[in-house]
């Protein structure tokens, strides 16, 4: 019988505005777990600088600090598994709509730039990445796909059940579940984020309630065609594992 894929999913990181303790965690969970897949789900940096409305406070802020926690996050986080994926989130999209859309040449220019530094990067880390789309940016394994998250409503692990089937999505920097009462048993698991929790663009904002640190991993079975999923979660300030065996 073949071995069952080991993966972890994390993402929600936002470059600059990590959370360092929790990518701690993450990181120290998986060298114990050596996951064979890693996905890292998307919005790996915040690229608030570039931000369409940006105020003067966001625009202010530093590309290059930004940009530096960020690589540094996917280098370690690449560091593990045969298979690595990148889902760009809307968060990094940022940068490919200013190469796109912006009327400053420079500005394009300085996008082009960055653009050509992440596919460089991927590239050398030897991972895949997938656009910030809903059709286009999902990576399947098995009986689960991936991607990055398509909304912020209350409902939304049911949405993505609805619309992508076993799925596993961020996004919304929230910890829920959904699956569906129908005879294909479609579920979705809304995985956490890895970014502080009460960043000043976002003070006003009822949402921000619902936001937890947290991060999913699990088994992929390619014998019988099912799967296991776990999500980690932050508590007291640790992140407790749900088998049981371990706390980091």
């Amino acid at each position: 019988m073949p071995s069952p894929i080991k993966f972890v999913a994390a993402g929600d990181v936002h470059g600059d505005e990590q959370d360092k303790s929790s990518v701690r965690a993450l990181l120290s969970f998986m060298s114990d777990y050596k996951p064979d897949l890693v996905v890292m789900i998307g919005d790996l940096w915040d690229f608030k600088a570039i931000r369409r409305g940006a105020g003067d406070e966001d625009q202010a802020s530093s590309l290059e600090k930004d940009w530096q926690a960020g690589e540094e996050f996917l280098r370690k986080f690449f560091s593990f598994g045969d298979e690595r994926i990148f889902l760009r989130g809307n968060h990094d999209e940022r940068i490919y709509d200013l190469a796109q859309n912006s009327r400053s040449g420079v500005a394009r220019d300085y996008a082009n730039d960055g653009i050509e530094n992440i596919e460089a990067l991927v590239k050398e880390l030897r991972g895949r990445m997938f656009p910030y789309d809903s059709v286009g940016g999902v990576y399947a394994c098995g009986t689960l796909k991936f991607v990055h998250g398509y909304g912020h409503a209350i409902h939304s692990a049911k949405q993505h059940a609805d619309a992508y089937g076993n799925v596993l999505f961020g996004h919304t920097h929230a910890i829920d579940y959904f699956k569906s009462v129908s005879i294909d048993a479609r579920e979705a698991w809304n995985i956490g984020c890895l970014s502080n929790l009460a960043p000043a663009y976002n003070r006003n904002q009822m949402r921000r309630m619902r936001w937890q640190h947290g991060f999913a991993y699990g088994l992929i079975h390619r014998e019988d065609k099912s799967h296991d999923v776990f999500l980690a979660r932050q508590r007291g300030g640790k992140f407790t594992i749900p088998t049981g065996v371990k706390s980091f």
